[in-house]
């Protein structure tokens, strides 16, 4: 797979170009993710066999360790360009420098594209091992269930309430509150400041896809950019949820500050907890609405209809 050849390629050139991501996360290394790439990309170009399950639990394996060499760092990379991009309009200044690192977040986007790609492999190859359609993965010509499309909202209500804590928050230091504060760090910023009023911006739309999802609309383009919006929300906050949830033990422990960044540990727990929350939701949120508006299918034979 050409994707997976390019990732390997582009993490060796990061490697030896010495880029650095903009905050330090633990990441594979990158010959190591390199490497892994290599792998995916011989293994999905050879013959399935009749070992087809063995070649994908292969496959599977490389890509994991392929997407481990950017899965940790994807979320403050990515965040850090939508900020920059953000004080090109508003020109406003904050607590922290915003600067991206544009070599990591090409190779790092790179690897999920492949990884992407090699997950929509796995998809098609399944169902051709185990004689499904290939376009909707049924056995038959069968509709969702009834009501299904009902049960979204519960996911939803989960992932709304999950970002309103983060959101609120955000939008209370730009407008100067210092709530959840112990110093005077964030005295100057103000909506305008980079990782501030954008930010809140985001979890405001973060929040309708969430409810436009639970109602269970969409078709067609709408519904593919709606999973777009849910993967990609997901895969920026359960990382970075996962992570915080981890240190957040020890500062329990030793009731010490975050990073020096002069928030107090509640506040901490409360931003990351949001985002762990609000990722597991929106995870599941975009899984279900993705089965429950998947559209009746006529590919395919309609005798012994199985969901």
């Amino acid at each position: 797979m050409a994707a997976c050849a390019a990732t390997a390629v582009a993490f060796a050139l990061l490697g030896m170009s010495g880029g650095q991501d903009p905050v330090a996360m633990p990441t594979a290394p990158r010959l190591v993710a390199a490497v892994a790439a290599a792998a995916t990309a011989v293994l999905v170009l050879l013959p399935p066999g009749e070992r087809g399950g063995l070649r994908a639990g292969a496959v599977l394996g490389a890509a994991a360790v392929m997407l481990s060499g950017s899965l940790l760092a994807i979320p403050h990379t990515v965040l850090m360009v939508i900020v920059r991009v953000s004080q090109q309009f508003t020109g406003g200044s904050g607590p922290f420098a915003v600067e991206p690192s544009w070599s990591a977040t090409l190779v790092h986007g790179l690897n999920v594209v492949a990884t992407a790609l090699v997950a929509l492999w796995l998809v098609v190859d399944h169902r051709r091992r185990n004689d499904r359609c290939l376009r909707c993965g049924r056995i038959s010509a069968t509709p969702p269930p009834a009501g299904s499309r009902g049960r979204l909202w519960w996911p939803a209500l989960v992932a709304v309430a999950g970002a309103l804590p983060y959101g609120l928050l955000k939008l209370a230091w730009s407008l100067g509150s210092g709530v959840g504060l112990t110093g005077d760090g964030f005295a100057q910023v103000t909506a305008a400041s980079p990782g501030f009023g954008d930010t809140v911006v985001l979890t405001g739309f973060s929040i309708v896809v969430c409810l436009v999802m639970g109602a269970g609309l969409g078709k067609g383009v709408v519904r593919w950019a709606l999973t777009a919006v849910g993967a990609g929300g997901a895969l920026m906050l359960l990382p970075v949820g996962l992570t915080a949830a981890a240190q957040f033990v020890t500062v329990l422990w030793g009731g010490a500050s975050i990073d020096d960044s002069e928030i107090a540990p509640w506040a901490f727990g409360l931003v990351y907890g949001s985002f762990l929350v609000w990722g597991v939701a929106f995870a599941w949120l975009t899984v279900a609405y993705w089965r429950a508006t998947r559209p009746y299918c006529r590919a395919h034979s309609t005798e012994s209809a199985v969901w």
